[in-house]
């Protein structure tokens, strides 16, 4: 199941949380299925978490230069 989520893109990934609320607030769902799909939903809210800030250290290292705009991307080890 996290195979998956970790290949989706930031917008698949919250396209599919919208659709995962959604059904969670819809109020239809017994509870092991509504704790199937919160289990999911949290999954897919962390792997946006970071893939925004994986975003925001990219931003954070557009420096100017010289030489006009220089971007490196951070190096995480």
């Amino acid at each position: 199941m996290n195979e998956d989520i970790e290949n989706m893109s930031f917008e698949e990934c919250i396209t599919a949380l919208e659709a995962l609320v959604k059904e969670l607030e819809s109020g239809t769902l017994d509870l092991d299925k509504s704790l199937e799909v919160y289990e999911r939903a949290t999954v897919m809210r962390d792997r946006c978490k970071k893939i925004l800030e994986e975003s925001e250290r990219r931003v954070q290292k557009i420096t100017e230069s010289s030489e006009g705009i220089k971007r490196s991307d951070l190096k995480i080890e």
